[in-house]
């Protein structure tokens, strides 16, 4: 089941106030969606629509509002090891509001819809069976709580190239910041069943080097130093066995963490686990913690699709043969056109490409870094790049089928039916609210003049009881909710309606 990461593109009057994961919600239309991101020079939200049957219309007010979950109870978080327990709301409040501009389709949409595609790119990431899944915000791979410490190697991560016919140029695949192997890897075509569920399907990864068996086959590939590994706070949150040379302290702590005086030195990685070598070379216990000795049975696989003109950087470069100043000769300038900003791929200077001179040579507007060295990258900033435009699929690795000197074969199987899920939850009804009148999600408090929770502006309930039949009732006992989007806006209570006006079915209300 594929999942969009944003449809539409709205341009407001004023973004400030607007955070991303947050809900939108149109107060004419009452679309709503959740906010992907938000760019605070350009006024725009990224949205990706509840409901794609609505749309947001131009010139409407939008709020919107954050929704603050209340502490589980029970479980870890650890998916090997506990139950899921759902959080349950507590606060629901109005951050922001604006008024809508101009409305544009999200790129990927544009360019899924185009004659002609740019190739598409698709970015697979393995996370290790037990890693605490999905990665938060900060990009620590823990739920609430203390999570497990998780291999140096992982999660890996892949990039399949489909329909690039330049095979003479090296590519280069970094998409939201984060580089992907370009790698021969091909998963089969994603396939529904007859009653909805998706069907397993199966991913071939290249066994370069034996890439994949060492993986599989290292019985050292997860483990904790027990006697001087640590807890430690990474990003705000606790994280069991991490390797203390690897947390950075700050002003008012400057060690970061309490640890073991022997391994008191900071290097390279951060936030990074022990692995069995550097368990032994500071003289510690090394606790093999190995989920499968035989494969990556209950690894998470994310596969986003994208296209490649929505990368960090174009994926064609060239790279240095020597570099004069502002003159840079490189092996092949094919990828290069006037105009383009380019940087070292190590580097963080850009120039901008004013001439090209004998296929070699490229004249920029001022120097790139002074480290600029020999066969260096030159990469092609991409003025497109767009980290929210692809979709997005989550699976298990629930076999590993085959694996060869080539090739490692797994069967993946879906997120929802790892886990036993049943979609949808609800029914996509037109005009009939399949909320409990006056519950928890209607919200509405009654005939009177309170004020509506969720609201802003902030609304007040009528004054007079509405009948089933959507009249003036004769009293209270009288007040009856007939579930129509009509019954709700005699209420003042349309944004908390329960169906979904957008689509085409209607059922009778009894």
């Amino acid at each position: 089941m594929s999942a969009r990461s944003y449809d539409v593109i709205l341009s407001v009057d004023d973004a400030s106030g607007f955070v991303a994961t947050n809900v939108l919600v149109g107060n004419t239309t009452a679309t709503s969606g959740i906010i992907a991101n938000v760019n605070l020079t350009t006024n725009e939200l990224k949205v990706k629509l509840n409901n794609i049957q609505q749309e947001f219309s131009s010139s409407e007010l939008v709020h919107s509002n954050t929704i603050v979950l209340s502490e589980s109870s029970g479980g870890d978080g650890l998916l090997t090891t506990s139950n899921f327990v759902s959080n349950a709301i507590s606060a629901n409040s109005t951050t922001a509001i604006a008024t809508i501009s101009s409305i544009t389709p999200s790129a990927f949409k544009a360019e899924k819809n185009s004659f002609s595609q740019n190739p598409i790119v698709r970015l697979y990431t393995i996370y290790y069976p037990g890693e605490w899944y999905p990665p938060n915000v900060v990009g620590n791979p823990t739920g609430q709580g203390a999570g497990k410490a998780w291999p140096n190697e992982f999660p890996i991560r892949f990039a399949e190239v489909v329909g690039d016919l330049t095979s003479d140029l090296s590519y280069n695949v970094s998409y939201g910041g984060t580089s992907y192997i370009p790698f021969p890897v091909n998963a089969s075509k994603l396939g529904q069943g007859s009653e909805g569920s998706v069907d397993e399907i199966t991913l071939d990864i290249f066994n370069v080097d034996s890439i994949i068996t060492r993986l599989i086959e290292d019985p050292f590939l997860a483990g904790n130093n027990s006697l001087n590994s640590v807890t430690a706070t990474v990003n705000g949150e606790l994280v069991n066995g991490i390797d203390p040379r690897t947390v950075v302290g700050t002003t008012s702590n400057p060690d970061g963490l309490n640890y073991d005086a022997a391994i008191v030195s900071h290097y390279g990685r951060s936030n990074a686990s022990f692995d069995r070598t550097q368990t032994l070379a500071v003289g510690g216990t090394w606790t093999e913690q190995k989920q499968d000795t035989r494969d990556l049975l209950g690894g998470v696989v994310e596969i986003k699709t994208t296209f490649a003109n929505f990368l960090d950087y174009w994926p064609e470069y060239s790279s240095v043969q020597s570099v004069s100043s502002n003159v840079i000769e490189v092996y092949n300038t094919l990828p290069y056109r006037v105009g383009d900003n380019v940087r070292s791929a190590s580097g963080t200077i850009e120039g901008t490409i004013q001439s090209i001179e004998r296929n070699s040579f490229l004249f920029l507007s001022n120097d790139l870094d002074a480290d600029v060295a020999r066969f260096d990258p030159i990469y092609i900033v991409n003025p497109l790049a767009d980290s929210e435009s692809y979709v997005e699929d989550k699976f298990k690795i629930d076999q590993l089928e085959k694996l060869s000197d080539d090739t490692a074969t797994f069967n993946l199987i879906s997120w929802l039916q790892y886990f036993k899920l049943v979609t949808p939850k609800r029914k996509f009804y037109k005009n009939t609210c399949q909320w409990v009148y006056k519950g928890p999600e209607c919200q509405y408090p009654g005939p009177g003049s309170d004020p509506i929770a969720g609201s802003s502006p902030v609304l007040t309930a009528n004054a007079n009881p509405i009948a089933a039949n959507n009249q003036v009732a004769a009293d209270a006992s009288g007040d009856v909710c007939s579930k129509s989007l009509l019954a709700c806006t005699l209420r003042n209570n349309q944004l908390h309606f329960g169906g979904f006006p957008g689509t085409g079915r209607t059922i009778p209300r009894g």
